[in-house]
């Protein structure tokens, strides 16, 4: 029998069959015969699948549970789902691999490869959200099918052995920092295993590695201290600090495996990117403010936004969006990573950063407005606030929200201040 399929529950399709609800409301037991005609089966078929001496296909399984008012999963074992993989998902989302596929827009082959090794295909920004919603279950559900994956399990555990002896070959090494070497075998094999260019996987290990780095050199610098230094009270503090640098310092290199892990799921292009900064910036959570899209990125750009990471919706015909919780973690759990592949680009600031004397850009907050009528609050980002501020000596700046709202943004007491104004006379 293939893996997986046992997971079916006879017992349960039994009892959905027996309490069917008839066409006035009232449950009733409906037949092995009809319930056969249903779903192009006879009646022998139901009654081996009730008494498990056979097991249903996943179209099968998506027929029953259709006919039956009920989920796919419904008709599945409840004992063990926190064990499923991506297989087991899928077969109890009465999918087959194909018919996922092509609701998903990619080719089998691709498919397979995710299912089968959890690499996530390339530039898919919003795959793992689309694979969510196609299976009918939560996103954390879906990231747990993932980590149960046999390959994803034995790629946790050689990332584990191959960074330990990148960190034991490179971090220590004398010398300007360079990262590890391009071809070496470690850098190769992690490449081949999540899928993606060595080019790309040696720059982020360069990022990560080189803060291990840092680390070993405070480190020595605390060993001279407790090898030579004549005051026995400062080698009792080089003592306890090196100790202290020691936990982090391990407890950093167990973190880059999982690291690598999640951002190779969910690893957004440069815009995005760029995007969820703006949204860390401006300190938007759930339930707090928004900012107005227009004000984050091109339409494009946001279309590709992943929902489990940013809400977006529409307030008087302006869209707006703000971090959900888990893009505030993917914000500061890969912002290194990120470093890594786009230097150039904005970093986030610390969250709740106060302005420093001259309102210098590192320290500047964003602004607040409200929308005419609405009890809603939203916020220009503290780059744009930045920008504004500087191109407009000091005079007013109008931008546009939509059609019929402009926001002005001027400095009170050389502090800037934002208000939105319904207005008809838009620039066209």
């Amino acid at each position: 029998m293939a893996r997986g399929l046992a997971d079916f529950d006879p017992s349960a399709l039994y009892r959905y069959r027996s309490s069917y609800p008839g066409p006035d409301g009232a449950r009733a037991p409906l037949t092995a015969e009809a319930l056969g005609k249903l779903v192009g089966a006879s009646k022998a078929q139901i009654l081996a699948y009730e008494n498990g001496h056979r097991t249903p296909d996943p179209a099968r399984i998506r027929e029953l549970a259709k006919h039956l008012g009920i989920r796919p999963v419904d008709l599945m074992r409840r004992e063990g789902r926190r064990r499923w993989d991506l297989a087991d998902r899928r077969r109890a989302s009465g999918l087959t691999a194909k018919e996922l596929s092509e609701k998903l827009c990619i080719s089998p082959k691709s498919y397979r490869r995710f299912e089968q090794q959890g690499i996530v295909p390339a530039r898919r920004p919003k795959f793992l959200d689309d694979l969510a919603k196609a299976l009918d279950i939560q996103p954390r559900v879906l990231q747990l099918a993932i980590d149960n994956t046999p390959a994803v399990m034995d790629r946790r555990t050689q990332t584990t052995d191959i960074i330990q002896e990148l960190a034991d070959s490179y971090v220590l090494r004398p010398g300007v920092w360079k990262g590890p070497d391009l071809e070496d075998p470690g850098v190769t094999r992690l490449a081949e295993m999540y899928g993606r260019p060595p080019q790309r996987i040696r720059r982020i290990l360069t990022r990560v590695l080189g803060e291990l780095r840092q680390m070993s050199v405070r480190m020595q610098r605390e060993r001279i201290i407790a090898d030579f230094d004549p005051e026995i009270s400062h080698q009792q503090q080089a003592l306890s600090a090196i100790e202290r640098w020691e936990e982090v310092y391990d407890a950093e290199l167990l973190r880059i495996p999982a690291r690598l892990e999640g951002f190779h799921r969910s690893a957004q292009p440069s815009d995005a990117w760029q995007v969820l900064v703006d949204l860390h910036d401006a300190e938007t959570t759930p339930d707090g403010t928004w900012v107005p899209s227009v004000l984050l990125g091109r339409p494009e750009t946001m279309q590709q936004l992943p929902p489990s990471l940013v809400t977006q919706r529409e307030f008087d015909g302006m869209p707006a969006a703000q971090l959900r919780n888990a893009g505030v973690r993917h914000v500061r759990n890969f912002q290194e990573f990120y470093a890594a592949l786009y230097p150039g680009l904005r970093r986030p600031r610390p969250r709740s950063s106060t302005t420093r004397r001259g309102g210098t850009s590192a320290g500047r907050a964003s602004v607040g407005f409200a929308l005419p009528g609405r009890s809603e609050r939203f916020v220009v980002p503290p780059h744009l606030i930045d920008r504004t501020m500087l191109s407009t000596n000091a005079g007013p700046s109008d931008l546009w929200l939509s059609p019929t709202l402009r926001l002005s943004i001027s400095p009170v007491a050389g502090r800037p201040t934002a208000v939105a104004h319904d207005d008809d006379s838009s620039p066209s």
